[in-house]
């Protein structure tokens, strides 16, 4: 009579013992299942050749992390303005921006330094890994997002040449044709630089640019040569300048706070992917498209001017005063300044 009684209560053990195993892998499934959406802002509209790049980012990072990071996504200000959008980032109204530190000058003035003119026109692959590794130079712009706007950088990435865009048919080909010229700038570093070039800065949204040309708000422009293309001025510019004058620069930040909440292998994940995904952006997806655009706006017929080598040193000699001022914006950016000259990097001669 005992032995039933014996094996019923050991087949209820052995029930008990099995369902607190699978509550516990349940747990663990569901622990590892969890997942973590970035609410993601950039400043570029959903044509626009950075907001295509960042497609790769996004489809890498739900790859590497399988689906545990998913991403809201607000293109071109929808959300907050650009201008206001890195104070939104350290906030954390948004948990990521995809912009460019020229916009924020004012806060983090040391995060403008890649727009000074000519650091990685030479060598777009040196200049990428002085500002994205372990080095002193990045760590210093590192170090000022974090401090100022509570940021992390994760990747800076070396986008589109900046060249001059003559309204119409006019053409610049010496320093003198853009003296008291109306000429659009970026704001920040971007500004300073029509400044020393003797023109007169005129602060306009990418997206009024257009209408600005069109009707003669502007002379000339200091903006990417795709601009051409993508934002169809071909139809009221007919003129570019080279060589360009500097190369425009983009950055993806996450909120520190956010990031500090992730899990330490989804971190880890993350800053991998976002700095390999940062260098094939810089030295493969960008310089493939600028050759695609050379072909378009030639078959446009679009006109190329070349200024001549004695000009482009005036230019150079003539931009000189804008790293001066930059150096003199905090001690961190004197440093960048002189971290840039050790380098050779400043040696335009």
């Amino acid at each position: 009579m005992d032995q039933p009684h014996f094996v019923l209560k050991r087949k209820w053990s052995l029930s008990c013992v099995f369902f607190c195993l699978l509550t516990l892998l349940c747990v663990a499934s569901a622990s590892q299942a969890k997942s973590y959406n970035i609410t993601f802002q950039m400043a570029w509209h959903t044509q626009h050749p950075e907001y295509k790049a960042y497609q790769k980012f996004i489809d890498m990072v739900e790859k590497e992390t399988d689906g545990q990071i998913t991403f809201t996504l607000f293109p071109a200000s929808q959300l907050v303005s650009r201008s206001e959008s890195l104070s939104a980032l350290k906030m954390g109204t948004i948990n990521m921006l995809g912009s460019c530190g020229a916009y924020y000058h004012g806060m983090v003035p040391e995060g403008d330094v890649d727009w000074l003119p000519y650091v990685s026109s030479k060598d777009r692959a040196a200049f990428w890994h002085l500002i994205n590794d372990d080095t002193e130079f990045g760590n210093i712009v590192r170090e000022a997002y974090a401090q100022k706007a509570n940021a992390k950088l994760l990747t800076t990435i070396i986008c589109g040449r900046e060249v001059i865009i003559g309204r119409g048919n006019d053409e610049y080909k010496t320093l003198g044709d853009l003296k008291n010229k109306k000429v659009r700038g970026a704001g920040g570093v971007g500004t300073r630089i029509v400044k020393a070039l003797g023109a007169s800065p005129v602060t306009i949204a990418t997206g009024e640019i257009y209408p600005a040309v069109q009707r003669g708000t502007v002379d000339a422009l200091i903006f990417p040569d795709y601009g051409l293309k993508d934002y169809k001025l071909y139809e009221v510019a007919k003129t570019f300048t080279e060589p360009p004058v500097y190369n425009w620069n983009d950055d993806l930040w996450i909120n520190q706070d956010f990031f500090q909440r992730l899990p330490k292998d989804i971190q880890d994940t993350l800053a991998r992917v976002a700095y390999e995904w940062g260098k094939w952006a810089s030295l493969e997806y960008w310089p493939a498209y600028m050759d695609e655009t050379n072909k378009w706006v030639s078959e446009q017929g679009v006109k190329v001017v070349q200024m001549p080598n004695e000009e482009v040193l005036k230019m150079q000699e003539a931009l000189k005063p804008v790293y001066k001022w930059y150096a003199e914006e905090s001690a961190e950016c004197g440093r960048l300044v002189s971290i840039l000259k050790e380098k050779g990097i400043l040696n335009l001669q």
